[in-house]
């Protein structure tokens, strides 16, 4: 009777650590997965997946731009979304909708200048 539990008790033991080996063979496992996971759900390759028809890696890199953008500066992000709403906030309104429009006047003037400064510039090639 000794003899059988003893063999009993072996048996147990050696399918403990079997048990053991392969949940930590799981974890690992999964641990793989998850980090396969992470490296599939980054934003440009959810935009990619929403809109395949993004124009090259140019359309794509200035979504990613904006994307780095709104997430460095959260506070472009509530301006707006706060325009988009039409939340009046006393002046608050119409002091960002006069920065904003001012803002992109300037940004136009820039870059009619670059245009105008690039033509006036003669041709490097022979």
């Amino acid at each position: 009777m000794t003899r059988s539990r003893a063999r009993n008790a072996g048996d147990i033991e050696a399918r403990k650590e079997l048990l053991l080996a392969r949940s930590s063979i799981e974890r690992m496992e999964l641990a793989g997965h998850l980090h396969q996971i992470r490296e599939a759900v980054t934003p440009g390759r959810m935009l990619k997946a929403v809109l395949p028809g993004v124009g090259g890696s140019g359309g794509m890199a200035a979504a990613m731009q904006a994307w780095r953008f709104l997430r460095r500066y959260p506070i472009v992000s509530s301006a707006a979304s706060m325009l988009l709403a039409r939340v009046r906030v006393g002046g608050v309104f119409r002091l960002l909708k006069t920065g904003g429009l001012a803002l992109a006047g300037y940004q136009a003037y820039k870059l009619w200048r670059a245009i105008k400064e690039d033509r006036n510039r003669p041709d490097p090639r022979p």
